[in-house]
């Protein structure tokens, strides 16, 4: 990766790098103006400034600077910010689009973290958000404009940014890349009295040393004749040095880029003329990038038009070559290829009421011997039209008839639909056709076309309706066929895969069973001075409860309980990563609260969405008896102390349902007693129901521990869970029933 001494810089560039990369919280934003090679064909006129390679490094340097906290990139690519591995360890990505950035930086702001990277402030919204997230964090962030030092708090106002915000600005950095002279061709020249008079007029706070010597390059084959070959960056540093936010424009910056241009002319690396026509040459390279800028859109516009006019030419083309024939090909298509009767039955009415010149239609198909399905209609106000008829209105042959359909005049209004006169229609119904449609000489319905525009219908329209009337009838006859058994179909798809669900699900549920027994320790070790008992009970085949006891060392041993969301396969998979996840961990870490956060961020990693489980987890120092634990979300554990029933309090959310910067989780200390008994359950003991709804309760639990403190840890287990059915009295078990004991000896 690149870092600033791969660059050419000047010996004063890394202190302020250093200064602003260790100072507190407050915005750093680096300036440079990088023309983009799609939007500008030919960007020769104005260099990349190199911004965003300068924006990695100084990301680099403040995480380097923070050793110890954590940083969060809000950005749209994973690349925006590119880190060796022993820093992304630390590093948070946030992937999201510019529009959402505002409430993204807004979120991450509040768990105030060392360090918060915003790739590009691409409007004010993101730029208020970056700026008032600086008030207790350091943030980095860049942006795309010509301008450079206070003129960029100005272009900031343009911009749409509110000047309360601009307190929190700290530092702008302007990165500025200008080509170099030629070394090959380099040499000294004393400069013209008039140039060094005109350079302390223009920059009359710069210290100008005449007797310097200063250099130029006439051209040599190496730079083609052109004097400049290769590039150096130009630097500009602007720090707040307390202003107000309303004069922050008014304060200089403490390194222009005026002086360090001066240093790089003495220094051989530019001409003086670059420093003599900075602004200039700016306005002029602005110039020329906003006319390639403008060119390139109205070049995109004019492609974009002729391809506009390209397309309007062939679609009228296409249009008026398909016109002629769709009727007729839709027509026909549809009586051979339509299976669904509702779709048929529109396209019928549709297209044969333009193949006849008629502009309404209305289709009817016989459902039993009493009633006549409305199946589509065309021209007609659908208000109007009714979802079935009596089967007499349509006045059909009943039995076998000899022979097809064959159109005949009709004068009345279609059966179903009231008549009106022409004033509220709107229109004179001036022909009717009315078609029988037979299927193997038995009827299955009527057609039923009138026209508007003209008073009859020409012969060869009613021939061309006439031919297509046995077609629509076996259309729809076979249509009507396939819904029926399509529905027969569906009917036994369901009842196969009603079986095959259940047969799965027993499956599951014996895979999920096996997958639970070879997880839930079948012996707990032995440990002098302690004694364990424990009992669990899923409310079906299997559960998503878990319970372990872990032997440390000589001086520890851990106890845990926990309680998954769900029930089924998918809980006894996400039980066993849990508890394989709090196994490791444990191992590694002698501090409850370090084993929580951590196996938190290995289930947002590893577990299934939408789930979690709640945890108990305690270290016990079986010498001194000193229980350090950590309850995440679980029920509260209950100490039984003689004949005292004491609750283990304790704050913590549930793991694996947001990021542990973001959680909460407190670490409790409390010193067991010899003939102590630690009861941890999960909530299904509590959560059992009577016969009249009443929940058995974390009271009732706890007097049952005072009523039975005598006996033996087996017998204690086996008292709780009789009392519990007894309590249940054979109302279902909703939730899984898990109990761990330790008794202090």
């Amino acid at each position: 990766m690149l870092e600033l001494k791969d660059f050419l810089i000047l010996p004063s560039v890394q202190p302020l790098i250093r200064q602003m990369a260790g100072d507190g919280p407050g915005l750093r934003l680096l300036v440079g103006l990088d023309p983009h090679p799609r939007d500008v064909p030919d960007h020769g006129a104005l260099l990349p400034s190199g911004r965003a390679t300068i924006f990695r490094i100084l990301a680099r340097q403040m995480l380097d600077a923070r050793p110890r906290g954590r940083a969060v990139v809000v950005a749209r690519h994973q690349d925006a910010v590119r880190l060796p591995r022993q820093l992304k360890r630390r590093v948070d990505f946030l992937l999201a689009p510019p529009d959402e950035q505002p409430e993204q930086i807004a979120a991450v702001a509040a768990s105030r973290p060392a360090l918060l990277v915003v790739e590009n402030v691409a409007n004010a919204a993101i730029v208020e958000a970056a700026l008032r997230a600086a008030h207790n964090t350091a943030v980095l962030t860049q942006i795309d404009t010509a301008f450079h030092g206070a003129a960029v708090v100005q272009a900031l106002k343009d911009l749409g940014v509110s000047v309360s915000p601009l307190e929190t600005l700290q530092w702008i950095i302007t990165v500025k890349r200008l080509p170099m002279l030629c070394p090959n061709c380099k040499q000294p020249f004393t400069p013209l009295p008039a140039q060094l008079a005109a350079l302390r007029r223009r920059y009359p706070d710069l210290d100008v040393d005449e007797q310097a010597t200063f250099f130029h390059s006439p051209g040599c084959a190496q730079c083609e004749q052109s004097g400049r070959q290769g590039h150096v960056t130009a630097f500009d540093f602007f720090h707040n040095q307390g202003y107000e936010a309303a004069g922050l424009q008014h304060q200089p910056s403490i390194l222009p880029l005026e002086e360090y241009m001066l240093q790089l002319v003495v220094a051989g690396h530019l001409p003086l003329d670059d420093l003599l026509h900075l602004e200039g040459n700016e306005l002029h390279s602005a110039y020329k990038l906003l006319q390639q800028r403008e060119e390139a859109l109205s070049q995109t516009n004019r492609t974009l038009q002729s391809k506009l006019a390209e397309l309007e030419a062939a679609h009228q083309v296409l249009r008026h070559r398909t016109e002629a024939l769709i009727s007729l090909q839709e027509v026909s298509q549809a009586l051979i290829a339509g299976d669904e009767l509702e779709s048929l039955a529109q396209r019928i009415t549709r297209h044969t009421a333009a193949l006849c010149g008629a502009d309404r239609a209305v289709l009817y198909v016989l459902r039993d011997r009493e009633t006549a399905a409305v199946l589509a209609s065309h021209g007609w106000d659908p208000a109007r039209v009714p979802a079935s008829v009596p089967a007499e209105l349509l006045d059909l042959p009943t039995g076998s008839v000899q022979g097809g359909g064959v159109p005949v005049p009709f004068d009345k209004w279609p059966p179903g639909i009231p008549p009106r006169s022409a004033d509220v229609e709107g229109v004179y119904l001036y022909a009717g056709l009315r078609l029988p449609l037979l299927a193997q000489n038995r009827p299955v319905g009527l057609l039923v076309v009138h026209a508007t525009r003209h008073h009859s219908f020409a012969p060869g329209d009613v021939a061309l309706l006439h031919s297509f009337a046995n077609q629509i009838a076996l259309a729809l006859q076979r249509a009507g066929l396939i819904e029926d058994l399509r529905g027969k179909i569906a009917a036994l798809e369901a009842a196969h895969a009603g079986l095959a669900q259940k047969e799965r699900m027993e499956q599951e549920l014996e895979l999920a069973r096996e997958v639970q027994q070879s997880v839930l320790p079948r012996s707990v070790p032995h440990i002098p001075g302690y004694q364990f008992a424990m009992r669990n009970e899923p409310a079906r085949q299997v559960g998503g409860d878990f319970y372990d006891v872990i032997a440390l060392d000589d001086d520890e041993f851990a106890i845990a309980i926990a309680d998954v969301s769900d029930k089924g396969m998918p809980a006894a998979l996400y039980m066993a990563l849990s508890r394989s996840l709090l196994l490791c961990e444990a191992r590694l870490s002698r501090r409850p609260f370090d084993v929580v956060c951590s196996v938190n961020t290995l289930l947002l990693e590893l577990g299934r969405p939408n789930m979690f489980v709640t945890v108990f987890f305690g270290l016990v120092n079986r010498r001194t008896r000193e229980l350090r634990y950590v309850r995440a979300g679980h029920d509260y554990p209950l100490l039984l102390r003689g004949d005292e029933v004491h609750e283990l309090h304790g704050k913590g959310m549930a793991l694996g349902l947001m990021p542990t910067r973001s959680a909460y989780y407190s670490e409790e200390t409390i010193t067991l007693q010899p003939a102590d008994r630690l009861v941890l359950y999960t909530d299904g003991l509590c959560d059992v129901l009577s016969p009249d709804e009443e929940f058995y309760g974390r009271d009732r639990l706890g007097r049952l521990l005072q009523s039975h403190a005598s006996l033996s840890l087996d017998d204690l287990c086996e008292a709780i869970f009789a009392d519990l059915h007894a309590y249940r009295a054979g109302t279902p078990q909703f939730d899984d029933m898990t109990l761990l004991v330790v008794d202090v000896g």
